[in-house]
């Protein structure tokens, strides 16, 4: 399932269990990561290759539950195709009380991982673009709006 970046509001950790977010808006993402983080307490930090070295040791630490840890937020960096089979497992044994949050670069779209996500309907996937005139625009905005700012188009295009 695919999410444009500014209806992040939209995403359901109950329903989503496993989120690709990738592109080079790297600000965006860390906003989008910080605020998934905030409620969790049990985070873990992996890269790519420390997960394809020792897979098998990932594979068992994820499975295993801790009786006292409620739900358990895993964050992989840096992600590419290579990491896909081992998505494909975890996904299919249909994780309860893991949230895992896969941090990648700009994927193409024939990536392989990618178009996983764009299919699937349980796990969804964000696209982080740079940011250009509109979007600037619309954040400003938006901004200006929440703290009841009133001002014109041409000042904020300024």
């Amino acid at each position: 399932m695919i999410l444009k970046s500014f209806e992040s509001n939209k995403i359901d950790l109950q329903k989503n269990k496993i989120i690709l977010l990738y592109g080079k808006n790297e600000g965006h993402k860390n906003e989008i990561i910080s605020a998934i983080t905030k409620k969790n307490k049990n985070i873990s930090n992996y890269d790519e290759k420390e997960i394809l070295d020792n897979t098998t040791q990932f594979l068992e630490s994820l499975f295993n539950q801790s009786l006292f840890d409620n739900e358990k937020l895993i964050i992989i960096k840096r992600a590419t195709d290579k990491i896909l089979k081992i998505i494909e497992e975890i996904s299919e044994k249909k994780i309860d009380k893991i949230l895992i949050l896969i941090n990648s670069d700009m994927l193409e779209k024939r990536s392989k991982l990618r178009n996983f996500f764009e299919k699937s309907k349980e796990n969804l996937c964000i696209a982080f673009y740079p940011d250009n005139n509109q979007t600037l625009s619309k954040i400003t905005s938006d901004y200006l709006s929440s703290k009841k700012i009133q001002i014109s188009q041409i000042n904020i295009n300024l």
